[in-house]
């Protein structure tokens, strides 16, 4: 894709982070042996719009870095894994001065740099820990670089207890990041919904070749990547993604022992699902009936883009009662209005 010149503009901080990042690896035995506090470097936080390309700039400069020790991570799998660390802490015989700082280092481990995408906060819980989790990372020397469609101040509007949490944006978050505004002029998702007057297709020879090129011409020329979702101390696999894009079929999706937070997740970390081979459902497949379902709802409610390449129409997709609700969703999810 080629970038615009806010992009480029991005792109170029990006690269000299991730210089001073690898060249500090490199030197990392002798600054140890003449000084003990860690070199610091500032932090990045980037806000704009939905659809400006911050998520893939920060994942190319994610790629780009080779020696550092990293982590890429949706900011609410982040807090989820803090939590679960401090769950199994709790149940240990062993006592610790302070169980979320230990919780953050079981997470974070020995990484040097943290790429936090989609960055917001919606929980009382979370705000009120942010300030610890940060200060502790920030004087470790670990880096930081955030997406966000939120400006900092901005955060956790209205939320409760908010002047504790703007505390921590104001004297941790803004004292060691550096913000960067990604104003492009372009909304890519608004060009594909442009693109696209089809997204539930019927399977034959004709539309499984227009769903095959339409894959092929968003992954321009890249290669598929297996994402790896952690779900409350599972992990899940997707076999085929590239950025925010999944591509899945039904029974890789469905015929699986997933449940609502699994789905959850998945709708979380991707913008555009392609659900391929979708079959009839009939009464026996009762259990990847709810399944689908299950998964509908979330992608509803996500309001995540689905393209759907199918056996047969909506409307002959399940003669269970049940299922209307999934159908009538489906056929909104489809409509200029939903992708709109």
């Amino acid at each position: 894709m080629k970038l615009d010149p806010q992009q480029i503009l991005i792109k170029n901080e990006l690269s000299k982070l991730a210089s001073s990042l690898e060249e500090k690896v490199s030197t990392g035995i002798l600054k140890k042996i003449i000084s003990t506090k860690p070199a610091s470097l500032k932090s990045f936080y980037i806000h704009g719009g939905v659809g400006r390309g911050k998520t893939m700039l920060m994942k190319n400069f994610f790629n780009s870095l080779k020696k550092t020790p990293k982590i890429y991570i949706h900011f609410n799998s982040f807090m989820r894994a803090i939590h679960e660390a401090l769950r199994d802490i709790r149940k240990e015989e062993k006592k610790y001065k302070d169980e979320l700082i230990e919780a953050v280092r079981r997470v974070v481990k020995d990484k040097k740099l943290i790429c936090f995408d989609e960055f917001q906060v919606v929980d009382v819980a979370d705000a009120m820990l942010l300030a610890r989790i940060f200060s502790f990372l920030f004087s470790r020397g670990v880096v930081a670089v955030f997406t966000s469609n939120i400006e900092p101040l901005e955060l956790y509007k209205n939320g409760l207890q908010r002047e504790v949490f703007l505390n921590f944006v104001k004297n941790i978050l803004l004292q060691n990041c550096r913000i960067l505004y990604l104003n492009s002029p372009t909304d890519y998702r608004a060009k594909l919904r442009k693109s696209l007057v089809k997204r539930y297709f019927v399977s034959n020879k004709k539309n499984r070749e227009e769903v095959k090129n339409l894959i092929a011409n968003l992954a321009e020329g890249k290669k598929y990547k297996v994402a790896k979702i952690k779900v409350w101390g599972r992990e899940i696999k997707i076999k085929k993604t590239f950025g925010k894009i999944a591509v899945m079929t039904f029974d890789e999706l469905c015929c699986q022992p997933f449940a609502a937070s699994d789905y959850q997740e998945i709708c979380k970390n991707f913008d555009l699902i392609f659900l391929l081979k979708l079959p009839i459902l009939g009464a026996e497949d009762a259990n990847e009936m709810r399944r689908f379902m299950l998964f509908i709802d979330e992608v509803y409610e996500k309001k995540v883009a689905l393209i759907v390449l199918a056996k047969t129409s909506i409307e002959k997709l399940c003669a269970a009662e049940i299922f209307k609700r999934t159908a009538s969703r489906l056929k909104e999810m489809g409509s200029d209005g939903y992708w709109g």
